[in-house]
């Protein structure tokens, strides 16, 4: 999928899991704000401090709550009664202090009694958190397009895996709704389709795999699927998935709505109008000399095929390099968004291409800032300075040229001259294995 870059997202202090409760002032519920519940029901217990005593009070699916109650201070005791059905279904208490200055709601998601064993499953796995997006019809007309993780950990606000997490990665194709909300329904394989062309309705596409993260994000194991079946229900997930010849069975209950990205794409007729809105402000670069960029040390190259996303009739790939330290992003990155002479899907992207805010033929689009302030399109960041953003600089490249040659030895090289809105000149020479992504 697209790289794409969230500036004022990167600029708090510190990154936090998408899935982590927040807690209100005064009273705190230590135990977590949702819980998920067997089908066959028991005890949830719900701890907080800050304040001498609460009042509980279901507000939401009183029928399958047997009682709830306040043995102690610091402690409430809800029981929830045995699902007998296959559906999932949701609870809400309210928790007031008995003075009556603070209050949290808090959710009990109870599984349907069909996820309450493993059946014939190798591995079981529940998945707290889920994460991603809403390609709409980007990827074909017919059909909407919906990526997502569901895993232990969660993404922090920059969009990267945690370490040491397990993300099952979910590649799949719905009926057009326009529904940022994953539509109910059983989806299944397509083992022939990687998605770049669209995909029929319901059916999951062979990029879907499991990753499995280290103490180095960097050096993370990625195992595709080999075969899926998805069933989504009301607020439930159950994904059986085979993965190295066993049967891994995923469950997630909660909020299934992602992130919607489907007007990034910008449906310019094939490059005849502006896409980035004219813009050339004091905000799209903080440059205030010439740059060149160098990858001599420890670094990374990635290549990702990324459809006909400027709707140009070409296929488009992103490129980015990236300086590292100790295994992490350090240093100068330089990120490339390119739209080729042709329609491969395998990386055949080597010429050389005019920097132009027109996406069209052996073009590299300008960088700029959409409407969620992010950053798309070609640009340069020097990450790991010292501000709160991590960033010490960073220019949309606006003008100029690339060129990317292929050597014939599995290298390639990389020869940038361009510029940002101000003239400061970006330049970088460099060869190297550039991977798929």
């Amino acid at each position: 999928m697209k790289q794409i870059f969230s500036i004022i997202m990167l600029a708090a202090a510190t990154l936090f899991a998408a899935c982590e409760p927040t807690a209100d002032e005064g009273m705190v519920i230590t135990s977590g704000k949702e819980y998920i519940v067997e089908a066959n029901g028991g005890d949830v217990y719900v701890t907080y401090t800050g304040v001498s005593g609460v009042n509980a009070t279901v507000i939401e699916g009183q029928e399958f709550i047997s009682s709830v109650k306040t043995p102690a201070v610091g402690i409430v005791v809800i029981n929830v009664k045995a699902n007998t059905t296959e559906a999932a279904r949701t609870a809400i208490v309210d928790i007031k202090s008995t003075d009556g200055d603070f209050n949290q709601l808090i959710i009990l998601r109870q599984k349907g009694s069909n996820t309450n064993t493993g059946g014939n499953a190798d591995v079981n796995f529940t998945a707290l958190c889920m994460d991603g997006y809403y390609y709409g019809e980007t990827y074909g007309e017919g059909s909407d397009r919906y990526a997502f993780f569901l895993s232990d950990k969660g993404l922090n606000n920059g969009g990267q895996a945690y370490t040491n997490g397990t993300y099952y990665y979910i590649d799949c194709f719905s009926p057009a709704t326009k529904s940022t909300e994953l539509p109910l329904g059983t989806y299944t394989f397509d083992s022939s389709n990687d998605g770049s062309n669209g995909g029929a309705e319901y059916t999951i596409t062979n990029n879907s795999q499991l990753i499995l993260t280290t103490d180095n994000v960097e050096t993370s194991e990625s195992i595709k699927m080999t075969d899926a079946k998805m069933v989504v229900l009301a607020d439930q997930i159950i994904l059986e998935a085979t993965i190295n010849g066993k049967v891994h069975k995923v469950t997630f209950m909660g909020d299934l709505t992602l992130e919607d990205v489907s007007e990034e794409n910008p449906d310019n007729g094939g490059g005849d109008n502006d896409v980035t809105g004219g813009q050339d402000g004091e905000a799209q670069s903080t440059l205030t000399t010439d740059r060149h960029v160098t990858f001599d040390g420890e670094h990374r190259a990635k290549w990702g095929y990324e459809g006909d996303y400027w709707q140009t009739g070409y296929s488009n790939y992103t490129i980015y390099i990236m300086n590292k330290s100790g295994g992490y992003v350090y240093g100068d990155t330089l990120q490339f968004d390119l739209v080729c002479d042709n329609k491969s899907t395998d990386g055949q992207f080597a010429g050389k291409y005019t920097i132009s805010d027109k996406p069209g033929k052996m073009v590299m689009v300008a960088g700029f800032t959409n409407k969620y302030a992010q950053a798309v399109g070609s640009w340069f960041y020097e990450y790991g300075g010292g501000s709160a953003s991590g960033y010490k600089n960073y220019a949309m490249i606006k003008s100029g040229t690339a060129e990317f040659i292929d050597n014939g030895d599995g290298t390639h090289t990389v020869i940038l001259d361009g510029y940002d809105h101000k003239g400061n000149n970006i330049t970088c020479n460099w060869t190297g294995i550039i991977e798929k992504d």
